[in-house]
């Protein structure tokens, strides 16, 4: 079972969709999610968030908060800006 990720910008939604794991740079350092996490509120820093999926992406985000309930991630960030492939 997928995750369901949404990243939230104030300009709107910059991601939001299903994927394997994510990768979030926390304050006290990076962390992953999976599926069947316990639910989490951290905050996070200015850095490097990787979506893993069959098309793995990776995005740079400013600094925030994450929220893991319910194989449900939603992270809420003021820039988020992918990288091109």
């Amino acid at each position: 079972m997928p995750l369901d990720l949404t990243i939230v910008t104030p300009q709107g939604e910059a991601f939001r969709g299903p994927v394997e794991s994510v990768v979030l740079p926390g304050e006290a350092g990076d962390f992953g999610v999976l599926p069947g996490h316990e639910r989490l509120l951290a905050a996070l820093r200015e850095g490097s968030l990787e979506v893993r999926n069959p098309n793995a992406q990776r995005a740079e985000i400013s600094e925030g908060f994450a929220e893991v309930s319910d194989d449900r991630v939603v992270v809420l960030v003021d820039r988020c800006s992918f990288e091109a492939s």
